[in-house]
């Protein structure tokens, strides 16, 4: 059954001269594009936005979010809202404020009938509408177009939001305690209805920590998290667009192998090794907004590209200090690594297959070369890149064999 959202942006925040609750600024955009973003990633198709009116700033936002790629539109009453709405449609209603994790709302967004997402009624919630004395509206509802429809035809001029909450009471809708089964009180969990500027401090530094790419190499794992909580927060609030930072990995790779062709090594290196953090930085933004990162698996490819010609062109130099041997090792290098990547692909499509991190990577070769690079040997260094790329292959073979017999075997 097809998902659609209603966001709820028509109440001013605390301080009038803020605006609505909807504009207010988050990550360098508004809140009701973050709004927007979390309903997409749950899997509406389409998504609209109630409001009384329509400022400049709100206008802004439903332009971005539909250059984007997200079916977003504005409408002016709950009558028209149920209009686009099928009757068969689920439909995930989000509060006037309302921010929540993405596994908050994908767990609303999974929910089959009539369901209230819910916080216990204690004074820690008490800006949360009270349902009964034991739990409050934590922002969250499911219903479907049919109940929409049913609601605006009863609801003059009662406010939409309370009305479809105690439509849904009645009804006895599913009530889902957010604090239940996601660990009580941890961080993110509980969302947040904000009234203002002042609520949404901090809010920034939540949306990255929820954003870390996972599943990549050691580097990715263990160094790059690092580098990205300094400069990641900043550029998240400047609203940075992503893109340039992966146009900007591309470019210290290429740079690196013009370093490496004027014999000016170590800077090449360090090139090398400063395009693996800001390639994860430039993903890091892209998750944090909810938003994937564009051209991305072209830019993947045109790094690792462009760091291959930095080896050539490296292998070159040391070719003419220690002899053709260079030349070997690099193509044993470069060999190696792509007879790996194909037997990760392999893994990857057999059940439970998992390549462990610490095998040979991209970034993981650059900064293994590291070491070598500062005490000026070369030759060794493209040595142990070859051993360690090959000794890679042969584990990550290992598993696809020992994965395929499984397979192949079946039930005992």
């Amino acid at each position: 059954m097809a998902l659609a959202a209603l966001i709820s942006a028509y109440q001013l925040a605390n301080d009038e001269t803020e605006g609505l609750r909807a504009t207010l600024p988050l990550a360098g955009r508004t809140l009701v594009e973050h709004q927007a973003r979390l309903a997409g990633y749950a899997g509406a198709e389409q998504i609209l936005i109630l409001a009384e009116r329509i400022p400049v700033a709100l206008a802004q936002a439903v332009e971005r979010l539909r250059r984007s790629g997200l079916k977003v539109d504005i409408t002016r009453d709950v009558a028209d809202a149920a209009d686009r709405i099928h009757p068969e449609e689920k439909l995930l209603v989000i509060g006037d404020g309302c921010l929540a994790s993405p596994p908050v709302v994908e767990r609303m967004a999974e929910a089959q009938g009539p369901s209230l997402l819910t916080v216990p009624d204690e004074p820690e919630h008490a800006i949360f509408e009270r349902i009964d004395a034991t739990a409050r509206w934590a922002g969250l509802m499911m219903v479907d177009g049919a109940f929409l429809r049913d609601t605006a035809a009863m609801l003059g001029d009662w406010d939409m939001e309370s009305t479809l909450l105690r439509r849904a009471v009645q009804a006895n809708a599913q009530r889902m305690d957010v604090t239940t089964g996601n660990g009580r009180g941890r961080t993110g969990r509980i969302p947040l209805l904000v009234d203002g500027v002042a609520h949404l401090e901090g809010f920034d530094r939540l949306m990255l920590a929820g954003a870390r790419p996972r599943g990549r190499d050691w580097t990715w794992r263990h160094i790059f998290p690092a580098i990205e909580n300094l400069v990641a927060a900043p550029l998240l609030r400047r609203a940075v667009d992503p893109v340039w930072f992966a146009v900007g990995s591309v470019t210290a790779a290429v740079i690196a192998g013009i370093f490496f062709g004027v014999d000016w090594r170590l800077a090449g290196q360090a090139a090398l090794m400063v395009s693996g953090p800001i390639a994860a930085v430039a993903e890091r933004l892209a998750g944090a907004r909810l938003s994937p990162l564009r051209w991305a698996r072209a830019f993947l490819i045109a790094r690792g590209i462009a760091a291959s010609g930095a080896l050539v062109v490296l292998c070159y130099g040391i070719a003419e200090e220690a002899g053709w041997g260079a030349w070997l090792i690099g193509a044993t290098i470069l060999l190696a690594m792509a007879a790996l990547i194909g037997e990760q692909r392999i893994l990857k499509r057999l059940p439970g297959g998992l390549a462990p991190h610490w095998v040979a990577s991209l970034d993981g070769l650059i900064w293994a070369m590291t070491p070598f690079a500062l005490i000026g040997q070369w030759f060794a260094g493209i040595a142990v890149l070859a051993l360690y790329a090959i000794a890679s292959f042969a584990v990550v073979q290992r598993e696809v064999a020992s994965r395929v017999a499984v397979r192949t075997a079946g039930p005992a």
